[in-house]
């Protein structure tokens, strides 16, 4: 059986189809620049609100909008390689899908093949890629990352998210033989705050005109999905290797986020989608075709090609009566807090719509295209 969820489309913004990266005309302009008021517009800060939940985080009110790449296959070939080039991250697509980590539910005709938008590498590719898999635009005015530095730097939200991301550092400590004292422990939450800062850095030798900022990490996507209230998976490879193919260094961000701190009747059960390569993430998105009976549902398994459950990241919340640098050294209570996977996709399925689907036995010949394939 498969675990996967629906993808919804975006099918019109503000009542018209934006011809994203096809033209630069001034009906594109305008119309981004309207889409982008109108999202700075939604950020709500609820500090009034009586309620724990929305009295620590800064929420973006959106429709639940996932972006739909258009049907590139119509146009000629020369002009649809131009197209794909600008479009689409290369490397991104090339490197996961030789890994084995991106649409290899493709070609078991499980689901529809999804592509990463080109996206830009400033440092603020998490949120970039964010506001690509829902608006189709890049995050140009920092909307989403003041929004997550604001919630990650209330004094009420750091608690439920400080345990959850000291818990979850604990355990890869423990893998690595680590042992932070109270003050590395503080160092360390520091940073990750410093980090989200919207702010630019500068780094010598750097030009001008370029503006840079701090690349993000795993709390960083975890933060993100409360800020949307929306689940958050990212695809992308568990080992760094060397050009020879050795392992290097694990990668860690693959997975599934949810916004656990938030109610999930509150929250958007369709997910984002997001790819991690290169020290890149890029919008993980479908793209438009015709209408087919035989056609794959645009859908993403919440499994990896061997059919275990992705990691659900920051899942445990050890309470405010958890004792640390005593009980996370008492194994009866590491124990109790571990989960198992029916119960983690019990989690799971309350922020997320899941279907089990059943794997068709042949996968794809060479050269088939999803269109003509059949079951």
């Amino acid at each position: 059986m498969f675990l996967l969820w629906e993808i919804r489309y975006l099918s019109s913004f503000l009542g018209r189809r934006l011809l994203r990266g096809l033209s630069k005309t001034s009906e594109n302009i305008q119309l981004v620049n309207k889409a982008r008021d109108l999202v700075l517009g939604d950020i709500v800060e609820n500090r009034d609100s009586p309620t724990h939940e929305q009295s620590t985080q800064h929420f973006v009110e959106t429709p639940e909008y996932t972006f739909i790449l258009p049907d590139l296959t119509k146009y000629p070939e020369d002009f649809r390689a131009f197209l794909h080039k600008d479009l689409i991250e290369t490397s991104t697509l090339v490197s996961l899908e030789q890994a084995g980590r991106l649409n290899w539910w493709a070609d078991i005709r499980a689901c529809q093949r999804l592509l990463p938008l080109a996206t830009t590498g400033d440092g603020n590719c998490l949120l970039h890629a964010a506001s690509l898999g829902m608006w189709g635009f890049h995050d140009r005015l920092l909307t989403l990352r003041k929004a997550l530095h604001t919630t990650l730097s209330n004094a009420q939200a750091q608690g439920p998210l400080w345990r959850r991301w000291r818990w979850h550092q604990t355990l890869l400590n423990k893998q690595s033989g680590l042992i932070y004292d109270d003050k590395e422990w503080r160092t360390e939450w520091d940073s990750l705050l410093r980090l989200a800062s919207s702010e630019p850095r500068t780094a010598p030798g750097e030009k001008a005109e370029e503006v840079f900022y701090e690349s993000l990490e795993e709390l960083h996507v975890f933060v993100l999905a409360h800020v949307l209230r929306r689940p958050v998976i990212v695809v992308a490879d568990t080992i760094l290797k060397d050009s020879n193919g050795d392992a290097l260094a694990p990668i860690p961000f693959g997975g599934i986020y949810l916004p656990l701190e938030c109610s999930p009747c509150h929250c958007h059960r369709s997910p984002l989608l997001l790819t991690y390569d290169a020290a890149h993430f890029s919008a993980l998105v479908p793209m438009e075709g015709t209408a087919s009976a035989v056609r794959p549902a645009a859908a993403c398994p919440l499994v990896d090609p061997e059919f275990r459950l992705l990691p659900v990241h920051f899942l445990v919340d050890p309470g405010p009566q958890f004792v640390w640098g005593r009980d996370e050294l008492d194994p009866q209570k590491v124990n109790n807090l571990e989960l198992a996977t029916d119960d983690q996709l019990a989690v799971i399925s309350r922020y997320l719509e899941v279907q089990r689907v059943l794997i068709p036995k042949a996968p794809l010949a060479v050269g088939e295209d999803d269109d003509e394939a059949t079951g």
